[in-house]
């Protein structure tokens, strides 16, 4: 079985497509310059012209930068020497700014032009020297300037953005943009394919799995036309739009480029097929007319304004006449009582050749149940709505779980349903796997279940798809045995996502205590702390900001997975900035709190230095 095929998909964003009306005066004044609190106008007697924009937007994470494509619609007018655009700011898109051309066959844009006033306070247009640190240097931006083409372009090392302060230097910028292009013409939106009157469809299905690893196993309609054929819903994100490819030979080509909406109603999506490169091609379709099964070998993505960027993927493309079902969840029977088991294994992840190599030790916990002859294996990385069921050899020696086991699903708020499935697989070599049972070496004196071998949690059902990192390989189960112990502090960081603004929180617990001994975690818990004003706080969890909780709450079980904002054992908790003047805390921290063995044994606090975060990342001044 070859790895698994990779179907990519990039988008572009559209947004504002507003066409603005042409203005005019009855003089020739010149234009005021720009003042604080006052807006660049055209001068009277000068009509400004419909034109597009497009720009790279950057978005600054904490620890990337992840941008985005926009194309709209603006106006420009030309005064002499003077250039006036609308539209730099998508909040202000009819605010002006000016431009003057130089000798040098440039256009010169000063820093520091007003745009308008929001809640939060008056915006400028500033230019941004970068200077290598977090401190942003402001200065004026110049674009290339054809004049045959009326084409205006700020070159790719320039950026500019909207910022609350016309000051010198700064840090607090936003909506950071670059590779600006203006052209004369309005943006017109591309032509969809469209199906011939009376083409008769059939119902299709795709399987496979996202780069992001949610599982994808969704209809899909096809119309055969003779040597033509049309495809709907081939991304479940565009169930509506078709595309259109010409059969030969066993073979279906999809031309590149066809345009096919927008991806999320804001970002325009031009179908391309591409190499592990990245090189731009068509897409072909290797078809099998008697097995009903298409396939491909290509990566299939979307594009916009930049072309040689891919930010979301399908894996483990497969489009067949096989109806997909989802399996009915395997249960612990009734009666049957499960023990938690220390659940150790080698995380691996795939090498820049494609390998699987180890990455790091895994440490989790696992509930094991024994009934008879059948052993019940429940994963903490899938929903409680499933379990793995394996079976003793008669000798009572070794546990077979079967290749490809429906072992559960899960659901995260606004994202689709995810089924996962148990496999062993062996390296074959050439990039070549084997799907295979899992078989553990079971020890019943010891309560030790091991293998040497590799397994995943998968997210197909029937070709290697595995997810994420739930890799494993040199599994052990060892039985866990409650005592009093005291829990080792957590690690506490902050993080933070510019484009949804929220502060994440992330908590790495142990799972074992002090000494080493083992830690339940049904008997694990942690507080969130914060220091403000000279004064530590707790952080009380409230139900109306954290969908899933019931009530308010201060001590967080471990378990617990809240559909919007807390993940299980803390790993990632979502921070809204206002909870209590999120950004005038000075530090945050967290403690472990343990309740074995019928006491309650507590960890130092962990602080992390909230004041510093903030500032390293231009959230305070």
């Amino acid at each position: 079985m070859k790895r698994m095929i990779q179907w990519v998909v990039a988008a572009t964003l559209v947004c504002g497509l507003t066409v603005f009306t042409a203005c005019s005066k009855d003089d020739d004044s010149d234009t005021p310059a720009a003042t604080q609190g006052k807006l660049v106008t055209l001068p009277q007697g000068v009509v400004s012209k419909g034109y597009t924009m497009q720009t790279v937007r950057i978005v600054n994470m904490t620890d990337r930068e992840q941008t985005t494509y926009e194309k709209k619609n603006v106006q420009v007018a030309f005064d002499g020497q003077d250039v006036y655009v609308s539209g730099f700011s998508s909040s202000f898109p009819e605010s002006f700014v000016k431009g003057t051309l130089t000798d040098a066959g440039t256009c010169l844009f000063e820093s520091g032009q007003y745009v308008g006033e929001d809640k939060t306070g008056e915006k400028y247009i500033v230019g941004i020297l970068d200077t290598g640190d977090k401190a942003n240097q402001l200065t004026d931006f110049e674009c290339t300037y054809d004049p045959e083409m009326r084409i205006l372009t700020i070159p790719e090392d320039a950026k500019f953005a909207i910022a609350e302060s016309d000051a010198s230097s700064h840090t607090q910028v936003s909506n950071i943009m670059k590779n600006v292009t203006v052209m004369p013409g309005s943006f017109k939106e591309p032509s969809v394919v469209t199906p011939p009157e009376g083409l008769t469809t059939e119902q299709w299905y795709v399987t496979g799995s996202d780069d992001k690893d949610n599982c994808l196993n969704y209809g899909m309609t096809i119309g055969f036309d003779g040597e033509d054929v049309y495809l709907q819903g081939l991304f479940k994100e565009l169930p509506l739009t078709w595309v259109h490819g010409h059969q030969e030979g066993g073979v279906i080509t999809i031309e590149k480029g066809q345009f096919v909406g927008y991806y999320k109603d804001w970002q325009e999506a031009i179908l391309v097929g591409y190499d592990e490169e990245v090189t731009i091609g068509d897409i072909t379709l290797t078809y099998d007319a008697d097995k009903r099964i298409m396939e491909t070998e290509d990566l299939i993505g979307f594009f916009g304004i930049d072309t040689k960027r891919v930010e979301y993927g399908f894996s483990s493309g497969y489009i067949t006449k096989e109806r997909y079902v989802v399996p009915d969840p395997i249960l612990l029977p009734s009666g049957v009582t499960a023990s938690p088991y220390r659940f150790e294994y080698d995380v691996l992840t795939t090498d820049d050749e494609g390998y699987l190599v180890k990455e790091y030790d895994g440490l989790e916990e696992v509930m094991i149940g024994f009934d008879g002859n059948d052993v019940y294996f429940k994963f903490p990385h899938v929903d409680a709505n499933g379990w793995a069921k394996g079976t003793l050899s008669p000798d009572r020696r070794t546990i077979t779980i079967p290749s490809l086991q429906y072992c559960g699903s899960w659901q995260e708020l606004n994202y689709p349903r995810q089924d996962y499935y148990l496999t062993g697989f062996e390296d074959k070599g050439n990039m070549e796997y084997e799907l295979t049972d899992i078989v553990f070496d079971y020890d019943a004196q010891q309560n030790i279940i091991s293998s040497s071998k590799t397994m995943c949690i998968n997210s197909s059902y029937r070709v290697l798809s595995y997810y994420g990192y739930c890799i494993f390989r040199n599994t052990k189960f060892t039985k866990k045995k409650e005592i009093a112990a005291t829990p080792v502090a957590p690690e506490v960081e902050l993080c933070y996502n510019y484009f949804e603004s929220f502060v994440r929180l992330q908590l790495s617990i142990p799972l074992v205590a002090d000494d080493g001994s083992d830690l339940l975690t049904d008997k694990l818990s942690y507080i969130v702390y914060y220091e403000k004003d000279g004064g530590q706080h707790e952080m009380v969890f409230r139900a109306a900001d954290y969908q899933g909780l019931e009530t308010d709450m201060v001590e967080i079980p471990f378990n617990i997975d809240v559909i919007s904002g807390i993940a299980r054992g803390g790993v990632n908790i979502m921070l809204d900035k206002t909870l209590d003047g999120l950004f005038t805390w000075t530090k945050v921290g967290a403690k472990v709190v343990y309740h074995g063995g019928g006491e309650e044994h507590a960890s130092d606090i962990t602080w992390f230095d909230a004041a510093s975060f903030y500032r390293e990342n231009e959230l305070i001044k």
